[in-house]
């Protein structure tokens, strides 16, 4: 057995919560007496005494393992946690009865009076600027429907008609109402009235897909947008004018490559356009991290030192440009080799530049990764690539030091075998685990929430914005890992652990720098827990097999 300690080495430092006791969120009354729908996280009619309270001291633990966390070691300053509502939220917003469930599920920080968290807490959200191929129909080329997006002008490109997009709206206005700290608007097409071939794909190959005339009206389109639902009551705090320039784009979904002068282009216009608005502009949504640091693609590549360096291409000086390069964890996690040192190489090309980093998409495009603790896909449970999301997030959050991480899609089908690989809400007429579904879910249909949501939950809804991640020290097991994080008061301690090995672990802490009246909270999602929460009454901490597992120490 492995006899080590966990040390707790807090600082004082200054945030969020006050307390984790039961005061510590709002309490959710809307559902008092109801039984609720078995996909959505909540609970019958309860006392705050209902809630669960373990003395764990003597919980059963196979082995025991070091963890080492110092708080007076501070890293970045966290921004926010999101998901994207590509490319089905549209469909959701208008056509599922249960769209009103799944928005409290992604958006809400309340309690149930029975103890159970009623959302996991997104303090992000990002919204797709479609390009107008949904208008098109058919005419788009893109057969897939759900692929086509509305944008906000008429069929003039003139007139903007504020009716569209109107599912997107409906999450946009929950988002709000839940109190979504920050709204991403995000473009992965100039709209189709301005492109070279009038589609929002592109077949420019790796230029981008836009007129020359079309600059300063796609500039001006954007920023009307912003001014359009920050004057409506849902501020925008960013837009990201381009995604994955890399690639061209020439076919099954809008999209366009665009040249890193090309980009600067745009951006200096849109600065300009924004002006007095305080939406920051966030680029280039890089589609792997080594386009950011290396000159792995001709024109679009090297783009931290291309947009925040000294060259023609440098937009750092720009007011409205945030001082983060957004890129996609995709294809660049197969081992823990690259996990690694692909993004330390991202976060030392930043810290050079004086930026920061954000991880602004991930879902599992890789069906076969060959990193260590994963079964292979055919092998995988959902809960084996929900782990796989968990070390994903770790990586970005520690190696690249993201300030903000988000997941692709929150809604998805199951298709091809493919399993929960794409989406945090499974869509269709047949929703059972493991059981594929081509049904059509642009009309309406059942819906049932993963376990990739509550994993992403295990942070999102626990590390605010303005918490700090602080350093935290597991060994060299790459079975078992983790991050921690201090509320901007010092009042509150986030330990996220992933645990994956088959042993429930303990960790014996021996705090210090964090004294006084200690609360000790534990939320747990493994492949029959959905963050279930545990208030023990005392530090014992035993990890389960195969888990997720927050803990929250609090004053």
């Amino acid at each position: 057995m492995r006899k080590l300690s966990l040390i707790l080495l807090v600082a004082t430092a200054s945030s969020f919560m006050a307390s984790c006791s039961h005061e510590d969120v709002k309490p959710d009354q809307s559902n008092t007496g109801q039984t609720q729908d078995p996909n959505n996280p909540g609970g019958e009619e309860g006392t705050p005494s209902a809630w669960k309270v373990v003395n764990t001291s003597d919980e059963r633990a196979d082995d025991e393992i070091s963890v080492t966390v110092n708080a007076a070691t501070v890293y970045q300053t966290m921004e926010g946690f999101g998901a994207s509502d590509c490319w089905l939220g549209e469909y959701v917003g208008t056509k599922y009865a249960a769209k009103s469930s799944m928005a409290k599920l992604l958006f809400s920080q309340d309690t149930t009076l029975d103890g159970q968290l009623s959302g996991i807490g997104l303090s992000m959200w990002r919204v797709n600027l479609g390009a107008g191929s949904a208008e098109q129909g058919e005419g788009s080329d893109l057969e897939d429907v759900t692929r086509r997006a509305e944008c906000y002008l008429a069929n003039d490109g003139v007139t903007y008609d504020w009716t569209k997009c109107k599912g997107q709206q409906y999450f946009m206005q929950e988002a709000k109402k839940y109190g979504v700290e920050k709204m991403l608007l995000f473009s992965n097409s100039p709209l189709v009235f301005w492109t070279k071939n009038g589609k929002a794909f592109s077949n420019s190959g790796d230029k981008a897909n836009l007129e020359d005339e079309g600059y300063e009206k796609f500039a001006e389109y954007m920023s009307e947008v912003s001014k359009h639902f920050t004057e409506s009551g849902i501020p925008i705090d960013y837009i990201s004018p381009v995604n994955e320039p890399q690639y061209n784009w020439d076919g099954g979904q809008e999209g366009s490559g665009w040249q890193n002068s090309e980009i600067a282009k745009l951006v200096r216009l849109l600065d300009e356009k924004l002006g007095s608005q305080t939406t920051q502009i966030v680029i280039p949504e890089a589609a792997k991290w080594s386009a950011t640091y290396s000159n792995t693609y001709n024109g679009r590549a090297n783009q931290i030192s291309e947009f925040f360096g000294s060259g023609e291409n440098s937009v750092k000086d720009l007011s409205h440009v945030h001082k983060v390069v957004g890129a996609h964890s995709y294809w660049e996690d197969r081992n823990w080799t690259d996990l690694r040192k692909i993004r330390s190489n991202a976060y030392n090309e930043a810290q050079s530049n004086g930026i920061g980093l954000w991880q602004t998409e991930w879902s599992m495009l890789d069906d076969y990764p060959a990193t260590d603790n994963y079964p292979g896909l055919d092998g995988a449970t959902y809960m084996d690539n929900a782990l796989y999301l968990s070390r994903v997030i770790y990586s970005d959050l520690v190696w690249a030091n993201v300030s903000s991480w988000c997941y692709w899609t929150v809604w998805g089908q199951e298709r091809w075998s493919q399993k929960n690989r794409f989406y945090l809400i499974k869509l269709g007429g047949n929703v059972a685990d493991y059981a594929d579904d081509y049904s059509d879910v642009t009309t309406g249909g059942n819906w049932a929430a993963n376990v990739n949501l509550y994993v992403l939950g295990n942070y999102s809804r626990f590390v605010r914005p303005g918490f700090r991640r602080v350093e935290m020290d597991c060994g060299l097991d790459r079975s078992f890992f983790g991050s921690a994080f201090l509320s901007e008061d010092g009042n509150t301690l986030v330990a996220v652990y992933t645990n994956l090995t088959d042993q429930k672990l303990r960790v014996n802490p021996s705090v210090s720098g964090f004294s006084g009246n200690t609360k000790f909270l534990r939320f747990v999602t493994d492949k029959d827990k959905r963050l279930e929460r545990t208030n023990m009454s005392d530090g014992n901490i035993v990890v389960p097999a195969k888990s997720v597992t927050t803990i929250v120490y609090c004053k």
